[in-house]
């Protein structure tokens, strides 16, 4: 084979393969960051103590007896703190255009774990459907509340987070824009005593909020985070500083790198297998 033979034909293979990865990392739109069979495991400490320490200060501040306040905390509490683990199993990622709730974006399905110390995985809900919606600055007016609410008990008590939570949102969220709409929710509702602020970098958002004109109510605090592929990495939810509950991603960094990096990782694969041959190439015609 002639040597121009020999290296068309490696352009081809090289051009082959490049379209291949580019079809593959295209498959869905790029505002959306994950794809089938993604699965996100994060560990979970809650803690009820936190909780009755608001119910306390409520007492203290509005002069309702004491007996009425544990009356209010056996009845209105019951946090599920042997929860440690939740899983996310990622079933489909749909085409455009196809959310539940009539928006453009694309609607996901996935089933949600949770697990206890030392116990297996236990699927708490089989394809629940979300959706990862093009950013818009009216769809996102009310992603400050983050989708994070609390599921109760059968009496009617705070039990845990809620498992439609605000997993995954858009990879081109306007940070700056999330925190104006924040700022003036507030000021719409006349909360004087309140701070948000946003990193960009980092996908993140830091907000704290305290009751009007009271002495003994304290501040609660609300910190979250995303990564760069809209999926979400930390959340947090504090009372007088200290952790009503916490939702942490689990993350081996040398899989972060090769996921964040897996185009270039196949590009220089390709180079290194393409220099190998021409070496091995010229070799031989020596």
């Amino acid at each position: 084979m002639k040597k121009s033979q020999i290296y068309s034909t490696l352009l081809l293979m090289w051009l082959l393969l490049l379209m291949g990865a580019t079809f593959t990392q295209a498959a869905t739109p790029g505002y959306v960051g994950i794809d089938n069979n993604d699965t996100f495991i994060y560990e979970v400490i809650y803690d009820e103590d936190v909780y009755e320490d608001y119910y306390e200060d409520m007492g203290e501040e509005y002069g309702i007896p004491e007996s009425v306040v544990e009356q209010a905390i056996d009845d209105n509490i019951n946090i599920d703190e042997d929860i440690v683990g939740i899983k996310i199993v990622i079933l489909d990622v749909d085409d455009e255009e196809k959310t539940p709730w009539g928006e453009d974006g694309v609607r996901i399905i996935y089933n949600y774990y949770e697990k206890e110390e030392d116990d297996d995985w236990d699927l708490e809900e089989q394809d629940e459907t979300w959706a990862i919606w093009d950013y818009d600055d009216e769809v996102y007016q009310s992603l400050w509340q983050f989708g994070f609410y609390w599921d109760y008990d059968d009496e009617g008590a705070l039990q845990k987070l809620n498992s439609e939570n605000a997993w995954f949102v858009s990879t081109n969220v306007d940070w700056d824009d999330i925190e104006e709409e924040i700022d003036d929710w507030y000021d719409d509702n006349h909360y004087d005593d309140y701070s948000v602020k946003t990193d960009k970098d980092n996908n993140r958002i830091e907000m704290s909020e305290d009751e009007d004109d009271d002495d003994e109510i304290e501040e609660w605090e609300y910190i979250i985070e995303y990564d760069d592929n809209g999926v979400l990495r930390y959340y947090e939810e504090l009372y007088d500083g200290d952790t009503l509950v916490k939702v942490e991603r689990e993350w081996n960094e040398e899989r972060r790198f090769i996921l964040d990096n897996m185009l270039w990782i196949i590009i220089g694969a390709i180079a290194i297998v393409a220099i190998i041959i021409i070496i091995i190439v010229l070799i031989k015609r020596r």
